[in-house]
């Protein structure tokens, strides 16, 4: 095989190698993707058959998830995005706009539960806390499915039903007699150890009847934070499994890369090895021609000579003639 159909061969190597790459990665990149695998406790309510098996409700799978960093430890909230549609996208849109961010626990009640989420906290008048909320409401929205179990997490509201804002609870041990009052949007599947060290936090009691319930200390949200989102479709609009930070799994999207950098390089090199080949041949070939019309000058020149050596030469007399 010629040279130039040896750099073809290459060439159409590394085109294929591209292509196949391109063909796999996308599949591989989706390891991981998808909903979480985490499952809601085992107390909350399941679908039974006939034949006395449980299923999980697709209501209570986990969905989004946000962490919050306190002062006093951190926790990670699972939301239910298809239990609560409405009530987890007002969460996730004060998480994002980092409305949660420096708000303090107001109320504490040990056994029942730790609420936050009003930004009066903010504030430095304790007297006021627990009575504002973000600009919007939000309606009530309950399922059977979703209860308040054990690190449940539910909106406060005021006697109004859809007067739910941005105050949350979240319930230290069961509290199945808030079942269809307030509406469970998530749990804590993270960090209920936090949960429980805000419960047991010293409040003022009696001390200050109207802030009775009011930790003494102050115990903030430092941060609130999404940490992973998989109920909102705009993050899937135009997905690019190849853009590493675009989701999927990072170390095949490098690996991607790598190769087709390394492919990229080979290409180059071929192309500029073909091309110093030519120059190369190229002025080879002038040489050459030169080389040929010197040769037919010596040539003609001898012709023109009539072989005579007697005499000297030129200026000699009767030396060689030329015609």
């Amino acid at each position: 095989m010629s040279r130039s159909g040896g750099s073809y061969k290459v060439i159409t190597v590394s085109l294929a190698s591209i292509l196949l790459l391109a063909s796999l990665i996308p599949a591989s990149a989706d390891i991981g993707s998808g909903p979480s695998t985490f499952q809601a406790p085992l107390d909350q309510p399941q679908t039974g058959e006939e034949n006395n098996t449980t299923t999980p409700d697709p209501m209570l799978k986990i969905g989004s998830l946000v962490r919050i960093d306190t002062n006093w430890g951190s926790m990670v909230l699972g939301m239910y995005d298809d239990g609560a549609p409405i009530t987890v996208s007002n969460f996730l849109n004060l998480t994002r706009s980092k409305f949660y961010d420096g708000i303090m626990f107001h109320r504490i009640i040990d056994g029942f539960v730790i609420q936050t989420g009003d930004p009066n906290t903010k504030n430095n008048n304790p007297y006021d806390d627990g009575m504002g909320g973000s600009p919007e409401t939000i309606p009530l929205e309950v399922s059977s499915n979703l209860t308040h179990i054990d690190g449940a997490v539910g909106m406060a509201r005021s006697s109004e039903p859809d007067s739910a804002s941005s105050q949350f609870y979240v319930c230290d041990g069961p509290q199945h007699g808030l079942d269809g009052n307030y509406a469970v949007f998530a749990v804590v599947v993270e960090g209920m150890d936090t949960v429980k060290k805000i419960s047991a936090a010293p409040t003022w009691g009696y001390k200050r009847p109207a802030l009775k319930d009011h930790p003494i200390d102050d115990i903030i949200m430092v941060s609130v934070t999404l940490e992973i989102n998989w109920s909102e479709p705009d993050d899937q609009e135009n997905p690019n499994p190849y853009y590493i930070g675009g989701g999927g799994n990072v170390g095949l999207e490098i690996l991607f890369w790598l190769g087709l950098v390394a492919i990229g390089v080979v290409l180059v090199a071929l192309v500029i090895r073909r091309y110093l080949r030519r120059r190369t041949t190229r002025q080879g070939g002038e040489e050459g021609i030169d080389d040929v019309i010197e040769a037919e000058v010596v040539e003609e020149d001898w012709r023109g000579y009539d072989g005579s050596e007697e005499g000297g030469g030129q200026g000699g007399g009767e030396g060689g003639n030329w015609q």
